[in-house]
């Protein structure tokens, strides 16, 4: 899902400044409504400071942690390997609509036991917030939150959506206004972002040979999959407000302040020659998944998906490359580095 960000004062950018900015939630508050063209309630527990941020994170936290979604790993692979199969059957396929995007909600599926739900999710498309035209419009997810939550609340559901609908923050169940902000994220978070990532590495592996070096163990996964986030930057920048917005009666126009994560990946001082995607990069603290008390909940998912991915193709004799794109890269400084996958095509060489 696409964010729509308010207009901001300021940018913070550059790697040092940007994790002392992520920390300082006194001056830099996530008490905002985001999204707020499409949604009306809070994102959780994206959109909330300490000390009610810990709360929803401590709860949520045990749902989301490494050995919860290593448990899930086997389905991921068979997932990899049946939608690889289907993808280079007949060509030429999108990899974004027909490759990157059901794997990501078939293994979305695996994790919140929603199979029944994975080919409405594929229908959204990359953003529901588009998925019935090409204005935003916010209706498509809410018909499916209140749908799933009606089901939850009857105990018709053996899934994540019965157990967060009987979450309890503060010593009270949490209300139906929480479930959408709680679920919102959980569709959200581990959607686009992991389908870019997805996306990039099939690119970047139809431009290059590496994947041989993979294969032949010259460059390790793990390195390959943080190179990858740090340079591909999923999420680039995120708002933060100088004022926060609960309860406040004087709320001003220039309260917004840009995180740019991708200024973070980029900085010349931590990285060496960061507009190089160098897959054997020792030493790669990037800022894909945020820093300090807000770092991405769901860094395993997406860490651990891009992982079995990329076992399935250096396990498989396949190897391709490009047939058509259509890239939408970032503005000076950052126009080597894509911003948004319009368009991959990729044949079997």
């Amino acid at each position: 899902m696409t964010v729509f960000h308010q207009s901001t004062r300021k940018t913070i950018t550059g790697h040092a400044p940007l994790r002392s900015a992520l920390r300082d939630t006194q001056t830099y508050s996530s008490d905002l409504q985001g999204d707020a063209d499409v949604r009306d309630y809070r994102q959780l527990p994206l959109e909330v400071d300490p000390p009610l941020h810990h709360l929803y994170r401590s709860a949520l936290a045990p749902y989301f942690v490494k050995p919860a979604i290593e448990k899930h790993a086997e389905s991921f692979r068979k997932n990899s390997e049946s939608l690889l199969k289907i993808y280079f059957a007949a060509e030429p396929k999108e990899v974004v609509s027909d490759l990157a995007l059901p794997l990501v909600m078939h293994n979305l599926g695996v994790i919140y036991n929603r199979p029944q739900d994975v080919e409405e999710w594929i229908s959204w498309g990359p953003d529901v917030w588009t998925a019935e035209s090409e204005k935003r419009d916010g209706a498509v997810l809410h018909r499916y939150l209140d749908s799933v939550y009606e089901e939850a609340v009857r105990h018709e559901t053996r899934d994540i959506y019965g157990e967060i609908a009987n979450l309890e923050i503060a010593g009270k169940r949490i209300s139906p206004l929480e479930f959408r902000g709680i679920v919102g994220v959980l569709l959200a978070g581990g959607r686009d972002t992991v389908v870019k990532l997805l996306t990039g590495i099939m690119w970047h592996f139809a431009r290059t040979d590496e994947l041989m070096q993979i294969r032949s163990k010259e460059i390790t996964i793990n390195s390959a999959i943080q190179e990858f986030l740090r340079f591909l930057t999923p999420l680039p920048l995120m708002n933060r407000t100088t004022t926060p917005e609960t309860g406040a009666s004087d709320l001003p126009e220039d309260r917004y302040v840009g995180m740019s994560f991708i200024s973070g990946n980029f900085d010349q001082t931590v990285f060496e020659e960061p507009f190089t995607l160098n897959l054997n990069r020792a030493r790669n603290p990037h800022l894909s998944f945020g820093f300090g008390p807000h770092t991405c909940l769901g860094n395993h998912i997406a860490e651990i998906e891009a992982r079995v991915f990329m076992e399935t193709l250096s396990d498989s004799n396949l190897n391709w490359k490009i047939h058509t794109e259509e890239i939408n890269f970032h503005s000076t400084p950052f126009e080597k580095v894509p911003d948004q996958f319009k368009s991959l095509k990729v044949v079997l060489r």
